[in-house]
């Protein structure tokens, strides 16, 4: 039972990060509420989404190896990494569809109630597979190893997604860019605002709180504004 609360809290948060940049209103605002309004920015909701869902990927992977079935695993496998692709593609807005993202935490939810039904109602305990001893020392390092691919692997989610932002300080024929507000049409917003999270999920042309990035001086040549409306 405690394996399978933490694999549900480790899904719960990856599905309030996802929710975040989905740009769920109720989520929004409790993040604000909890004083982590500064986490609901796509560069940053990407790694922490995918954090979590390699949390519950380990997780299952261990209690999937007890019971000596790891078909569970496999289906959640496949979940995780298509959930995170299908987010990486919404907010660097290469294929601003959320489909892909839903599959795939469909899969990983599937196959956690998987592996915890076959826990419940499956073999008897005295089936389970014992966890075979190993060296604490190459158990160690291959901890080490883990954490500094998996640290690479998030850095590198944060930053693909911040060159594909058009963050501050990206240069655009020789200037720096700035957020101009009021000038982007639904669907081609830049980066996060207090109603979502994502590029591309503006939901009405020319809102005044969504912004792209244009080459300093020219937002107001645009019919922009420089701060938020």
């Amino acid at each position: 039972m405690k394996d399978v609360l933490k694999q549900l809290s480790a899904l719960l948060g990856a599905g309030v990060a996802a929710a975040c940049c989905l740009g769920i209103p109720v989520v929004l605002a409790a993040m604000g509420a909890a004083g982590l309004g500064f986490l609901v920015r796509d560069a940053y909701l990407l790694p922490i989404f995918a954090a979590f869902v390699a949390l519950t990927l380990w997780l299952l992977a261990r209690s999937a190896r007890r019971r000596g079935d790891l078909k569970p695993l496999w289906l959640s496998v496949a979940g995780g990494v298509t959930a995170i692709a299908g987010l990486w593609l919404l907010v660097t807005a290469l294929y601003p569809r959320a489909w892909l993202l839903y599959a795939g935490l469909a899969a990983l939810v599937a196959g956690t109630l998987w592996d915890a039904l076959r826990g419940w109602i499956g073999a008897p305990r005295a089936a389970l597979v014992p966890a075979p001893k190993s060296d604490p020392r190459k158990r160690l390092a291959s901890r080490a190893l883990l954490a500094a691919v998996a640290g690479a692997a998030l850095y590198g989610m944060y930053e693909s997604v911040e060159l594909r932002s058009g963050a501050d300080g990206k240069t655009d024929a020789g200037g720096k860019t700035v957020k101009c507000f009021g000038i982007a049409k639904a669907g081609q917003n830049d980066c996060a605002t207090a109603k979502h999270g994502c590029n591309g999920q503006a939901t009405v042309n020319y809102d005044p709180t969504d912004f792209k990035y244009v080459p300093s001086g020219a937002c107001l040549k645009l019919g922009g504004k420089l701060a938020q409306g």
